[in-house]
C-alpha cells in the first residue's frame, strides 16, 4: 500500500518556499510585469519561475477570470493556449463556462501563501462550480473577488457533498485529461473515487486524474514541460492503475488515522534539511526588465 505521511499530504498545499524566497518580503510578489526575455518556464514546479510570460485576458470564448484581484493570472504561452483551447471546447459542448483561478505570478516564482507549486506558469486553478451571473454576462471587479466558489466534497468528513455534484465534472474533466499537454490535474480524493465509480473500466482517462489533499473547491490543471524549455524539470510520468492502490490508500485506517490526528507521531528529523536554492537563471529572470 502507498504510504503517504501526513506530513507531505499538508505540505503540498501549505506555504512553503525555497531558499531565500522564504522570506517575508516576497520580491517575485513586488513584480508585476514579465519579463522582457524569451518565455521559458525554469526550475522545478514547485521551485522555479517564469520568464517572458503571458497574461490571460479578463474574458474570452467559454471562461472567465476570478480572484482577479491576487494578480496571478499569467503563464507560459503553452499554458495561456492550452486554457483557450480547453474553454473553447468546453463552450462548444456544452458544457458551460470555465471559471479559472490562481495561474501564476508575472515572473513565476513562489506565493506567500496557498499555494506551493504553480511557479513554472504550467499550472491553473479551474472551480467546479460555475456561477450564473458568469455564464450570462461579464463578471465586475467585486464579483470576480468574492462570489464563492462551491466544493463538490467536504474536506473535513472526506465525502462527496451530493447536492453539489454537477454532471458536467466528468466530461470536462475528461476533455483535460485526454489533452497531450497536460500532465496531471488534481482532484480531491472523494471526487476520484466517484469518477472511477462510474467510468467503471473504461477509465484509462483517469490515470493522470490524481488525488490530492484539499481541491474540493476547484481542480488542479498541470501541463508537462513545454518543447523547447531546456531548463524546465519534467515530473515523471504517472505510471499508477487509472484506479488503483494510490486511491484505496486515502480511504485506508491510516489515512483515516492521520487526518483524526490518531496516528502516532513522527519522529523529527533533525537537523531539518536545507531548501534547494533557486535555479540560478531566476536571478536574472526577477531583475530582468
Amino acid at each position: 500500500m502507498l504510504m503517504k505521511p501526513l506530513y507531505s499530504i499538508l505540505v503540498g498545499g501549505a506555504l512553503v518556499l525555497s531558499g531565500a524566497a522564504a522570506s517575508a518580503a516576497n520580491l517575485w510578489e513586488g513584480v508585476k510585469a514579465p519579463s522582457s526575455q524569451p518565455s521559458a518556464s525554469i526550475g522545478q514546479y514547485t521551485n522555479g519561475c517564469l520568464s517572458g510570460a503571458e497574461q490571460m485576458p479578463l474574458r474570452g470564448e467559454g471562461f472567465q477570470l476570478m480572484r482577479t484581484g491576487r494578480d496571478r493570472h499569467y503563464g507560459n504561452p503553452a499554458l495561456i493556449g492550452f486554457l483557450k483551447d480547453f474553454s473553447t471546447q468546453v463552450a462548444q459542448q456544452g458544457l458551460g463556462q470555465l471559471q479559472i483561478g490562481d495561474m501564476s505570478m508575472a515572473r513565476g516564482g513562489p506565493f506567500s501563501y496557498g499555494h506551493r507549486s504553480h511557479q513554472l506558469g504550467l499550472d491553473a486553478d479551474i472551480w467546479y462550480s460555475q456561477d450564473e451571473r458568469a455564464l450570462t454576462r461579464p463578471l465586475t471587479p467585486w464579483e470576480r473577488d468574492n462570489i464563492a466558489a462551491v466544493p463538490l466534497a467536504d474536506a473535513k468528513a472526506h465525502r462527496l457533498i451530493e447536492a453539489n455534484w454537477d454532471q458536467r465534472t466528468p466530461r470536462i474533466l475528461r476533455l483535460a485529461s485526454e489533452d497531450p499537454r497536460v500532465e496531471r490535474i488534481f482532484v480531491h480524493p472523494t471526487i476520484k473515487r466517484e469518477l472511477c465509480a462510474s467510468a467503471g473500466n473504461a477509465n484509462a482517462w483517469l490515470r493522470k486524474i490524481r488525488p490530492w489533499w484539499g481541491h474540493n473547491y476547484h481542480f488542479h490543471v498541470r501541463l508537462a514541460c513545454p518543447a523547447g524549455d531546456k531548463n524546465c524539470v519534467p515530473q515523471q510520468p504517472v505510471l499508477n492503475a487509472p484506479c488503483g492502490d494510490d486511491l484505496d490508500w486515502w480511504f485506508s485506517d491510516e489515512f483515516y488515522a492521520q487526518l483524526r490526528g490518531t496516528a502516532p507521531p513522527k519522529p523529527q528529523v533533525t537537523p531539518k534539511p536545507t531548501p534547494p536554492p533557486m535555479p540560478q537563471q531566476c536571478t536574472q529572470v526577477l531583475r530582468a526588465p
